[in-house]
């Protein structure tokens, strides 16, 4: 107690207590908001308004604008978290270990798994990437990181390649199990995700075949 006999802590204790409030408050907001971008992703709505996230999360418009300032903001925040939710199926067990062709299946299954998890997160992203850095920069980093998983997995057949087509193979393998091609397969081609997996997979074995 102080010398005018304030309980001082106490005031703090509640000034903490409405600050860790609205904190929360504050992240149940910016989750609704992403849960409502990500329903709409997965309606093929890919260029969500604020306006709309707005009234599909049931928070003010102003509260939105306050949390996610332009259209571009909320498609980054959306597909940050899509990609979070991603990550096990990103996951490979043993990466680089067992036969080859438990890899190769393995690692076809796995990249049309992660496709048919954070695809449309994706093609809204691509959408957006020409009028955004930093989309742009992040589905870049995104490309790289896949790129890396491939070299590891797959760091045997690619070292026993002769020099002189080894670039040429590693690439051939590496676009073909990347998510914009998976996309044309179940998109435009309109395989199923067996016939995907197996387009991919195939191409696989034939690039690292010596």
């Amino acid at each position: 107690m102080s010398e005018a006999g304030a309980v001082e802590p106490e005031y703090d204790r509640f000034g903490d207590e409405r600050a860790d409030g609205r904190r929360l408050r504050r992240e149940r907001n910016i989750a609704a908001v992403i849960d409502a971008v990500l329903e709409m992703f997965e309606e093929e709505t890919l260029a969500p308004t604020i306006e709309r996230a707005a009234e599909r999360s049931g928070l003010s418009l102003r509260s939105v604008y306050r949390y996610f300032p332009d259209p571009d903001s909320l498609t980054q925040a959306a597909m940050d978290e899509m990609w979070r939710r991603g990550q096990k199926e990103a996951h490979l067990t043993s990466i680089g270990q067992g036969p080859f062709e438990e890899r190769v299946l393995d690692f076809a299954r796995m990249r049309v798994r992660l496709y048919e998890r954070v695809g449309p997160s994706y093609r809204a992203g691509r959408l957006r990437a020409p009028g955004c850095v930093q989309i742009r920069d992040n589905i870049e980093r995104t490309r790289h990181t896949l790129t890396d998983q491939f070299d590891l997995q797959f760091r045997r057949e690619l070292a026993a390649l002769p020099a002189g087509v080894r670039i040429v193979r590693r690439t051939t393998a590496d676009v073909m199990s990347q998510l914009e091609v998976i996309d044309q397969l179940r998109r435009a081609r309109r395989l199923t995700v067996e016939e995907s997996i197996e387009v991919v997979a195939d191409a696989i074995r034939t690039a690292l075949t010596p």
